[in-house]
């Protein structure tokens, strides 16, 4: 072998010795690292996955809470959880599909609706008394009518909002006596009911209201009474379908008055009068939410 290219070689390979020599030789782990990380480390990561395999398996295989286990938490509840329990019953018997149609149901509701009177926390109550009222179940009417005489306002309402709910009419003449009540959220709210339950009998008492100090007592006056084909709130009604006019009431946000519109274009037909032809047509040509625009659309073909 040529004298250059044996130089070459050996250069190479003491190039090759020299970067082995120079790389860092591996420290072997201490005892200490081992036994760490084998007892302590590698079970840790274990035991997080075993606790996150164990709540994903619980919350799939997990039945939700029926009417039955909610009733019993506000049975036998802490303070808290009584509440809550009758609040989480106001939604779920909200679904006809979740209702127990059942006598026991029935009468463990009632004996805890009574019972709680006697509770610090009202929530309790007002959330049992609007579970009743979305059952629709007339089997509750007689005590939702004694809860009205109570002297806490809020349960007062709540119950004649259950009232209105349920739709009975044996609950008429107590919530016409409501309505000269010094509150005028109880004043409404009786108001509402009498518009759901729609018994003629209510139509002096309601035309009455017509001239309530609160705006939101007229308006829904006026609306229970178109409800029963009744036009006495005819001019309240034509306000409430003028932009302008719900524009000078500050509290009443965008949406509010969507819902408003909503509503009182929905039961002009019922009255059937032409003076709310000229409203509906402008509301179709310029109001600026298309669902209310496409509502009168729809009441105008009705007249």
């Amino acid at each position: 072998m040529p004298f250059g290219v044996k130089v070459r070689v050996l250069s190479a390979a003491q190039n090759k010795l020299i970067k082995l020599e120079n790389q860092p030789i591996p420290e072997k782990k201490s005892a200490l690292r081992v036994v760490i990380h084998s007892f302590f480390v590698v079970p840790f990561i274990i035991a997080i996955f075993s606790v996150i395999i164990f709540l994903v398996a619980r919350i799939l295989t997990a039945e939700p809470n029926t009417a039955q286990d909610y009733l019993e938490d506000v049975k036998i509840g802490g303070t808290t959880k009584r509440w809550q329990g009758a609040f989480e019953l106001s939604k779920i018997l909200s679904n006809p599909d979740m209702v127990p149609k059942d006598e026991r149901f029935i009468a463990e509701m009632i004996s805890t609706f009574n019972y709680a009177e006697f509770d610090r926390d009202d929530r309790i109550r007002q959330y049992l008394a609007i579970a009743m009222g979305a059952t629709g179940d007339i089997r509750y009417v007689k005590t939702l009518l004694n809860a009205i005489d109570e002297t806490e306002s809020e349960v007062t309402k709540a119950s004649v909002y259950a009232l209105g709910n349920i739709g009975d009419n044996r609950a008429v003449k107590k919530i016409i006596g409501l309505l000269d009540n010094a509150d005028p959220q109880i004043r409404l709210q009786a108001v509402i009911a009498l518009g759901k339950i729609t018994d003629p009998i209510s139509i002096p008492a309601l035309t009455q209201m017509l001239k309530d100090l609160e705006p939101n007592v007229r308006w829904d006056a006026a609306i229970a009474l178109a409800k029963q084909k009744n036009a006495g709130g005819k001019r309240i009604l034509l306000d409430l379908l003028d932009r302008k006019y719900l524009d000078s009431f500050p509290n009443i946000d965008e949406i509010e008055q969507v819902q408003v519109l909503m509503v009182v274009i929905n039961i002009v037909p019922l009255i059937q009068d032409s003076d709310f032809r000229g409203p509906l047509e402008e509301l179709i040509k310029s109001d600026s939410n298309l669902k209310v625009r496409e509502a009168a659309r729809n009441a105008l073909l009705k007249f």
